[in-house]
């Protein structure tokens, strides 16, 4: 009977042989597969984040690329990590220091590289650097307008071919509601399909754009409103080779070379400019090749005939529309041509004078008997130059205020990326000053800055590094002002041209 009254305790769960609720007994094991399943389920809702630095760092992968916005929650190169930590920095420093009077404009561009992209680190490392001396002297000094609001400095990572731009994006023009607002992006250094679309979305968003290295026609304010140029068009590069051809002593016999791959903005762009302003020169000679395109992998060319038909036809200029790589890859095959007793000269379109660095590039032109004859937004020799004849009026104080804040490096402004990125928030940074002016409190809106922008002339012109620029509806977007030398490479002495071209001549 006892037995029987333990064993209905036991069943019953009283007494000291009760067994416990099923629930009390797997608790433990039970909350540790819960707290698994959580922690699996952040991992996946934020590994994106996590392999990119860490969640809340505006940077996640998308297609195995670290993309988005941040100045140094996560480092795109090595190269990069010295002025992403003095961007942080200064970004730091405004956030304790205005009293809430600061702005963000953004670095837009292609951080992270593969084998075959349209930028590389070396170029945009001084990108980013120009960038920063410009929100350095714009929080400094009164160069740009009033030093307030204080800028704040951001990079936006858009992918190695800019596939991966539309989330960028998004999270852009969301930034316009920040409580540092978004007003201003800089950068798009590449002129390509992807650009044009990043700068359509944009503009209807109406944020404004100042871009520093896109050279096509018709990416600017004229067909995208909102959208102004900090380096020259391709148009403008020809008509200043123009002007220089025109003074030589004899008259160039010039081939057009260019790239038939369709569509690349630049290529075109570049190609219709020589059609419409040099074929004078040309007689209609022509010779088209295949070359590479943004994102597809070097191909041969036909660079071998090509160099062939040069000599048949006896040109002494020739005028290419093409990629840099196959600019590169060309001049290795004109070297070992068969009439480089004949000195030739091939005329190009370029930003910046990278080649000064290339050794392959200088040992092509020194033993195939040419010369690279460049308009470009830069001339290497402008550093100590007479201001305002041979050189910007204010390249100087840019050259000076980036040993400050940046580097004494040798060499570093050579291939001006530096510089067109410095110009072009230094057009951000002016417009936003002027959009500032009212006795308000309130902080300029990324929609003011959009209309500010072609009343950037007569009293307020930019005192930019490469030339004193005016924005006018008349240039629908290009500067007027900017210096646009010829550089001859291999160097010609030591000392720029006098009086080059300048833009809206």
């Amino acid at each position: 009977m006892l037995e029987d009254t333990k064993k209905d305790r036991r069943i019953t769960g009283f007494g000291w042989g009760a067994r416990r609720p099923w629930w009390k007994r797997h608790w433990r094991p039970l909350t540790a597969g819960v707290l698994v399943l959580v922690l699996l389920a952040a991992g996946l809702r934020y590994w994106d984040e996590f392999i990119c630095g860490g969640p809340g760092n505006g940077v996640r992968s998308v297609d195995g690329q670290c993309v988005g916005i941040t100045d140094a929650g996560h480092v795109f190169h090595d190269d990069f990590a010295d002025i992403q930590q003095r961007i942080a920095e200064e970004n730091a420093q405004v956030a304790e220091e205005s009293g809430g009077q600061a702005v963000k404009i953004v670095h837009l561009g292609t951080f992270t590289f593969g084998k075959v992209s349209p930028m590389d680190p070396g170029r945009m490392l001084r990108a980013i650097e120009g960038a920063h001396t410009a929100q350095m002297v714009a929080n400094r000094m009164p160069r740009f307008g009033d030093t307030t609001p204080q800028i704040q400095l951001e990079l936006a990572n858009v992918g190695g071919q800019q596939r991966q731009w539309g989330p960028v994006v998004d999270d852009l023009v969301e930034m316009t509601e920040d409580e540092v607002p978004l007003v201003a992006v800089t950068g798009m250094g590449v002129s390509i399909d992807s650009t044009r679309d990043i700068a359509q979305r944009l503009s209807n968003e109406n944020i404004p754009m100042v871009s520093s290295a896109v050279t096509a026609d018709g990416l600017e304010h004229g067909e995208i409103p909102g959208l102004v140029r900090a380096a020259p068009s391709n148009t403008e590069y020809v008509l200043a080779l123009r002007s220089y051809l025109e003074e030589l002593e004899e008259e160039p016999d010039a081939t057009l070379v260019y790239d038939k791959n369709d569509p690349d903005l630049f290529v075109t762009s570049l190609r219709e400019a020589y059609e419409e302003h040099l074929t004078d020169f040309t007689d209609g000679h022509a010779q088209e090749y295949e070359g590479t395109t943004v994102g597809d992998p070097q191909g041969s060319g036909l660079y071998t005939t090509m160099a062939l038909n040069v000599c048949w036809a006896r040109s002494d200029t020739l005028f290419f529309a093409g990629r840099a790589p196959d600019l590169k890859d060309f001049l290795s095959s004109l070297a070992i041509r068969q009439c480089n007793d004949r000195h030739l000269r091939v005329a190009f379109a370029v930003t910046g004078l990278s080649v000064l660095q290339d050794e392959e590039v200088m040992s092509s032109l020194e033993e195939g008997n040419m010369s690279l004859l460049y308009a470009s937004a830069t001339d290497p020799r402008w550093d100590g130059a007479v201001p305002g004849v041979e050189a910007p009026q204010n390249y100087g104080g840019f050259a000076n205020a980036y040993r400050e804040y940046v580097s004494e490096e040798e060499g570093a402004l050579d291939n001006g990326y530096a510089l067109v990125n410095h110009d072009a928030v230094a057009v951000a940074a002016s417009a936003v000053r002027i959009s500032n002016q009212s006795e308000s409190e309130k902080l300029p809106t990324a929609t003011q800055v959009f209309s500010h922008l072609m009343l950037l002339n007569s009293a307020h012109e930019v005192s930019a590094g490469g030339g004193t620029l005016s924005y006018s509806d008349r240039m629908a977007g290009e500067s007027a002002g900017r210096f646009v030398p010829i550089v001859e490479v291999p160097l010609d002495g030591d000392d720029p041209l006098e009086d080059p071209y300048r833009t809206g001549d």
